[in-house]
């Protein structure tokens, strides 16, 4: 956040009657802070899993050698959806751009956010915290090679190599069910020692093992897609983007994937006053700080055969536009106001 402070010297002709005038504004407008109240936009983001299923070098002998009749015996790759969440952002509207003249208002302390939407008067704005995001996480194994025994080695074919291979995993079997037991011919010193042996173990038993069951690595992915919704935005069954099992997350137009919609629904909790009233109404100059009044929506996401999250989201395209009084920024007033810079609606206020 940056914040642009305004201080304004003391002048003793000044009339005793401060007010705070706000306009739209117009190139020339005169000294004064200009900010904007923002419009919202719906950030829908995605996660996805990519499962690749991949065959051991001894798949077939599995069974013969280690009584596995499960394991991997051909390469796969597929796509799992995971699910949805839904967030909001907040953007400059560029039909609500005003300029506080500051006339020896109290309200001349004022933080706007990176944009220029109005972020808070006589207070401070705490910085939100950066998101960390990771489009992908893969998984790590250990190397089998490394654990290959010089017979094992020079085996000269695949059976061979299958039956050493298997020998060697039922050897260090043994080694860990003695150091269990106490047996070992050389035990360990102590408790910790005994649990590293034990997990180097492990690590060699599974790298080996894999040779006969195969892997499974996931690589996860997500996907963020913004909404922009308008004043009017009952929207139902439209498209946000495609999935597919074999593809994994796919544009909209691409018919090769399955289609993930979403509906959108004006709440009407704010009444907005209708383009007659509108055209019939007497301009009023707003004299005061202009805030928004959200009003209410509910979306939901989905696929065919499943919904993947629904949630009710405040937007500032469906509420109005209001004004906080002047007289709650004159000299016996120094009112603070935090702002939710999302949708341009009051967090706090504290008058004083």
């Amino acid at each position: 956040m940056k914040r642009v402070l305004f201080l304004l010297a003391a002048i003793a002709t000044i009339h005793c009657h401060a007010q705070t005038e706000v306009n739209a504004f117009f190139t020339g407008a005169g000294e004064g802070v200009t900010y904007y109240l923002p419009d919202t936009e719906i950030e829908v983001t995605l996660r996805a899993t990519c499962v690749k299923q991949i065959p051991g070098e001894f798949s077939r002998y599995a069974e013969r050698y280690l009584r596995i009749n499960n394991a991997i015996d051909k390469a796969e790759s597929y796509w799992e959806l995971d699910g949805a969440t839904i967030g909001k952002r907040g953007v400059p509207s560029p039909a609500k751009m005003f300029t506080i003249k500051l006339n020896n208002s109290t309200a001349s302390n004022i933080t706007l956010d990176e944009q220029g939407i109005i972020a808070a008067i006589n207070t401070t704005v705490q910085a939100p915290e950066q998101e960390r995001f990771m489009e992908h996480a893969g998984t790590s194994r250990p190397d089998a090679g490394r654990y290959m025994t010089e017979e094992m080695l020079q085996a000269t074919s695949t059976a061979k190599l299958a039956e050493l291979t298997a020998k060697e995993i039922y050897a260090i079997r043994e080694s860990k069910l003695a150091i269990t037991r106490g047996q070992a011919e050389n035990m360990p010193d102590d408790g910790q020692a005994i649990q590293l042996v034990l997990a180097e173990l492990d690590k060699q038993e599974q790298a080996l093992t894999e040779l006969f069951v195969g892997h499974t690595d996931t690589i996860r992915q997500e996907i963020r897609i913004v909404v922009k919704p308008k004043e009017e935005c009952d929207i139902t069954k439209a498209v946000l983007l495609r999935f597919s099992r074999k593809l994994g997350f796919l544009d909209k137009d691409n018919l090769a994937g399955e289609p993930v919609y979403y509906n959108l629904h004006d709440m009407k909790s704010v009444r907005r006053p209708t383009a007659q009233e509108v055209s019939k109404a007497k301009p009023i100059k707003k004299e005061g700080i202009c805030y928004n009044i959200p009003g209410k929506a509910e979306i939901e996401i989905y696929t065919r055969t499943r919904k993947l999250v629904e949630q009710e989201i405040t937007i500032a395209q469906l509420g109005t536009t209001e004004v906080l009084s002047k007289n709650l920024f004159n000299k016996s007033n120094r009112t603070k106001v935090l702002f939710d810079t999302t949708t341009g609606g009051i967090i706090s206020i504290e008058k004083r």
